[in-house]
């Protein structure tokens, strides 16, 4: 085959995919992402009925509970969880499985539904994971950089429909490739007059994404959800296209690097650096964004937002007694334009310490109470499951 039969060809299965992918009604996507997510449960386990003798069977633990959050922006949340912990067969040396359906109310008239699930396959080869959630979450706006100030405060309500598929593939040892959808279709309304209500902003009205990501992961973590020791590193690339059926063009890298280290006995030293950026005509929910509760405890999520975002946090995680546990952690970040520019602007610092509570000791299940203090007398409340990070 000459090279120009070769272009003509790569140039044929782009349209062809293209085609496909455009052709796909986001009602269909979705169903296939739930089926996906359901799917995730009964993976790992076997149909057989489980004994205590049989140790080729994997140990289910199903937990209904009430579930509480908070953060900045969005008060204290409530509503009702199901953790679901599959442990793989013992022959199959596999990292546990998951699955979680929540449903959440916030006293700030935020509602979001969703499932979630991952699935190891034998020697952790290969993970799968898929996400599928509705929301109606109103959020603030303070306007895009670094110095934007507390009175400049809009709030919008984005309402909607997310699915995320994932796999991540070994490549060699604790090497792995990943790649992934995300699709997101949503509507945004201007709940307060300002910028966005002027409709001047990438990305105001809402609209319909379709991100494809591939990326490089290196994981020797010894736990999933409270990691003693080990390294986790993943830098993704993801592209949203015009082409792919959504109205916006844009380019994200991402990478979050993480460290654990035990000191003595069960005491962990945590460390991660989040470094983001986004090029293109993204939509301003899209952007680097500072705040939330696994980074920049103490800013609500979206407090300061650009194009460009670097953050850094480390934490100290101690047992106390029986099944509580204490954490302290401190961090900064930035955000701004261009890359050259993260330098100058302006440092945001973070600090604080929680609580944890183990729900499951074996696979170090917690929920965890976090009080995060930032610049400007920002301050958060944080509740949620297991580790920040």
């Amino acid at each position: 085959m000459t090279a120009g039969n070769r272009s003509v060809l790569r140039c044929s299965s782009l349209r062809v995919a293209r085609s496909v992918i455009r052709s796909i009604s986001f009602g269909e996507a979705l169903g296939v992402a739930l089926g996906v997510v359901l799917s995730l449960a009964g993976a790992p386990t076997s149909t057989r009925a489980q004994s205590v003798s049989d140790s080729t069977v994997g140990r289910r633990r199903i937990q209904p509970l009430p579930a509480l959050g908070s953060a900045p922006e969005t008060g204290l949340q409530y509503g009702a969880t199901v953790l679901a912990v599959f442990d793989a067969p013992a022959q199959d040396h596999a990292r546990p499985a998951s699955l979680i359906a929540t449903a959440l109310r916030s006293t700030k008239s935020q509602t979001r539904i969703s499932v979630e699930g991952e699935h190891w396959s034998r020697q952790n080869a290969r993970r799968l994971n898929a996400l599928v959630a509705w929301q109606k979450f109103p959020l603030p706006f303070y306007g895009i950089g670094d110095a934007t100030a507390e009175g400049d405060k809009e709030i919008f309500t984005p309402k909607g429909i997310e699915a995320i598929a994932g796999i991540q593939q070994r490549v060699r040892g604790s090497w792995y490739a990943t790649g992934g959808i995300r699709l997101l279709d949503q509507s945004i309304t201007a709940d307060t007059i300002g910028v966005l209500r002027r409709g001047t902003l990438t990305g105001s009205d809402g609209g319909r994404l379709v991100e494809l990501s591939v990326g490089a992961l290196l994981d020797s973590r010894d736990n999933l959800f409270a990691p003693r020791r080990g390294t986790f590193a993943h830098v993704t690339y993801t592209h949203n296209d015009d082409d792919l059926g959504s109205p916006f063009q844009y380019d994200r890298v991402r990478l979050d690097a993480r460290h654990y280290r035990t000191l003595t006995g069960t005491h962990v030293v945590a460390a991660q650096l989040l470094v983001l950026g986004v090029t293109g005509d993204a939509p301003f929910d899209q952007l680097a964004l500072v705040g939330g509760g696994d980074i920049m405890r103490g800013y609500s999520r979206g407090r300061y937002r650009d194009q460009r975002m670097a953050a850094a946090q480390v934490e100290y995680r101690t047992p106390l007694v029986h099944r509580l546990g204490l954490v302290a952690f401190a961090g900064a970040g930035t955000v701004a334009s261009k890359w050259d520019a993260l330098t100058d602007a302006r440092l945001l610092p973070t600090y604080g310490g929680g609580v944890r509570v183990q729900i499951d000791p074996q696979q170090r299940t917690a929920v965890r109470l976090d009080y995060g203090l930032g610049r400007d007398s920002s301050s958060g409340l944080y509740i949620g499951f297991n580790q920040a990070f």
